[in-house]
């Protein structure tokens, strides 16, 4: 074990479960990039996928992550991925801090918390689980679960919202509060049961503050720093964090306690405290068949404690001790810890997986807790501080709804949008600082349903939430002569809005928006694309020259224009709804339904965005948001995404045309 904390970390990384383009970042990595670094340098142990985690979707390099910009090969993976990276595609996470949230079973209808989730990592996680399995259940359709990332630093909070804000997520709410002080939340009233239960959450993931011993190949400079006092000084928080957790946590919950610490004062002393204080209610998982090939070693039954004046045999003995030295912090009677199961806690060693340290274990609460638990909670967790909103004495602007029934109706006439269904009325959002104008603030963000209830219950009851971020940047402001709205779609917006969008869509041919995308960064177009473009009409925005999408512009406003690919070819003949599979029964009946369904809605909206086309396809809808403006040059098409998003934009749409 210690001569595996003296080596330097490989290089893990993953790829996001719900992005749309999954499969292409894998297929870039492993036909094209792993192998060139093979043949590169032969030493190297080929990149692997790492065996316990699902669809093969993380990696593993066995290089110190230095080494990227040591050569040609290895420059072009580090660059592709910091733009991956950046736009959300893939996420530079240590392996062994991937556990937790798959051992969480995140489903798209559950309330999550992440009590202490700076840098983000695991939050972005739990809400690629969220949206994988809302996409699962109906392809498109947004998650009706939130997850509520939370820290104690307000510095650290905004860290976290600016890794979060990849996920494009109207689901995410990023909160700054101490952790075992994190505030009851109470339904909007009018709502809920009359005695207004708080709202209890379905899943909850407490990474507690540590002394982070695990983390030794990580960071070696905590060789010099580290002490025995190091553990004894962060108990007895862990302990108030997590049975705080146990609170806020509903009956038939999880809880997932980690920390990337192999001391047993931070580990199983405080599971076993925990388990104690909770008297039945919480019951210890065991996950022994779960993450098949992950190597690990079980929970101990018994340890010794020691500080920094040396061993301790008795929680009541003599001799000099730490003054924070508590009673459990002592490991319970053999036969007690086996009724607790403490072999079910996760223990990751260095040396037996090439990774850190680290404690994992998962909790279920399977009863209510007895009164004197529940009557611990802090009662400075009403979300005041001094006599003060916590918002007012850390100077975060609150969230609040944008309730402008004439701007809602300026989307509906300007992009199509079906606030029914959408739900764009009951989900804006702004902050109020720095909006001069409250009428038309400068951007809109929107949060699911999920989220709504949260922030609504936030502002009730004086249990007000200190709220750093909230939803996904949908619109910004941006007038167009002789547009019916004063907004703009974001890129980032895409995601949730484009369902919902009627107007103001172009489905143009892939060359054209492959043009448009290589014109923002700077690249000559392919021949056949500059050809092309040579032979528009004047009166064209440059980068469109297909019949049909020039058809498709002149029922488009200036301003805000979405483009997507064509992905069917109408012209090659309608289905006959079977695809080659010999389902009986219902079963095919249903998938026969939603296929004609779906076949139905892909006529109407190819007829209204540009009918039938010939030429080459893409094999999955890629969606750009652009203006639509007039120059002194004529008309013209821009990209409205930053170049690092245009960038990984051209990237797929180039992979996805090449497949058959």
């Amino acid at each position: 074990m210690m001569r595996a904390f003296r080596t330097p970390l490989p290089l893990t990384f993953r790829i996001n479960m719900s992005g749309k383009y999954r499969e292409s970042v894998r297929r870039k990595l492993t036909h094209v990039l792993f192998p060139k670094i093979q043949a590169e340098v032969s030493t190297m142990a080929p990149p692997r996928a790492l065996r316990w985690y699902p669809h093969d979707l993380a990696y593993q390099l066995d290089i110190p992550k230095d080494a990227l910009k040591k050569s040609e090969h290895m420059q072009a993976l580090h660059k592709f991925m910091v733009q991956a990276n950046e736009v959300g595609a893939i996420t530079r996470q240590e392996a062994v801090s991937m556990i937790p949230p798959l051992l969480l079973d995140v489903k798209p209808q559950h309330r999550v918390l992440d009590m202490c989730a700076a840098p983000g990592s695991k939050t972005f996680q739990l809400l690629e689980m969220l949206h994988a399995r809302a996409e699962e259940r109906d392809e498109g359709s947004l998650p009706t679960g939130v997850v509520v990332a939370n820290d104690a630093s307000l510095q650290r909070a905004n860290l976290l919202t600016h890794q979060t804000k990849r996920s494009n997520s109207p689901a995410l709410i990023v909160t700054n509060h101490q952790a075992q002080k994190f505030p009851p939340l109470y339904p909007k009233s009018g709502e809920g049961d009359a005695t207004r239960e708080p709202y209890r959450f379905d899943r909850i993931l407490a990474d507690v503050p540590c002394s982070g011993d695990g983390t030794l190949r990580k960071s070696p400079d905590l060789w010099k720093k580290w002490s025995p006092a190091s553990g004894v000084d962060l108990h007895t928080l862990q302990l108030d964090i997590a049975s705080h957790a146990a609170r806020l946590l509903k009956v038939g919950g999880r809880l997932v306690y980690s920390t990337c610490s192999l001391n047993p004062l931070e580990d199983e002393a405080v599971v076993a405290a925990l388990l104690r204080r909770a008297k039945g209610a919480l019951r210890l998982v065991d996950v022994s068949g779960e993450l098949e090939g992950l190597k690990r070693k079980p929970g101990m039954y018994a340890w010794e404690v020691g500080d920094a004046f040396g061993w301790h045999e008795h929680p009541d003995g003599g001799g000099r001790r730490q003054r924070n030295v508590a009673a459990t912090m002592w490991p319970p009677g053999s036969s007690e810890a086996r009724e607790l199961n403490l072999e079910r806690c996760v223990r990751i060693m260095p040396h037996l997986d090439d990774t850190g340290g680290f404690f994992i274990v998962a909790i279920d609460k399977v009863g209510e807790l007895p009164e004197e638990m529940e009557a611990a909670a802090d009662p400075e967790a009403a979300g005041s501080k001094d006599g003060k909103k916590w918002n007012e004495s850390n100077r975060v602007a609150p969230v609040i709804a944008v309730e402008n029934a004439a701007l809602v109706e300026s989307m509906r006439a300007q992009y199509g949008l079906d606030d029914a269904k959408a739900g764009i009325s009951a989900g804006l959002m702004t902050r109020r600082a720095g909006e001069q104008d409250k009428a038309t603030p400068k951007r809109l963000y929107f949060v699911s349903g999920g989220a709504r209830k949260l922030l609504d219950a936030a502002a009730d009851g004086g249990s007000g939430l200190q709220v750093v971020a909230a939803g996904v940047k949908a619109f910004e402001r941006q007038a167009a002569e002789g547009a019916a709205c004063d907004y703009r779609v974001t890129q980032e917006g895409l995601d949730a809005l484009l369902p919902h969008l009627e107007k103001q869509v172009v489905r143009a041919a892939p060359r054209e928006i492959e043009a448009i995308l290589c014109r923002q960064q700077g690249q000559p177009p392919s021949k056949e694309a500059a050809d092309a473009d040579l032979l528009r009409p004047e009166d064209a925005p440059e980068g469109c020259w297909e019949k049909d999408t020039l058809a498709a512009m002149k029922n488009v406003t200036p301003g805000c224009v979405i483009l997507v690919t064509r992905v069917h070819t109408p012209t090659s003949g309608a289905s006959d709804g079977n695809d080659g599979n010999d389902d009986k029964g219902a079963d095919a009946d249903a998938k026969k339904s939603k296929k004609d369904k779906k076949d139905k809605k892909d006529a109407k909206r190819d007829k209204r965005e540009g009918g039938s086309w010939s030429g080459v396809a893409c094999s999955e809808d890629l969606a750009v948001a652009c203006w639509y403006g007039h120059g002194d040059k004529g008309k013209s098409l821009s990209v409205l995404a930053s170049k690092a998003e245009g960038s990984h934009l051209l990237y797929q749409l180039r992979e996805s045309m090449t497949k058959k």
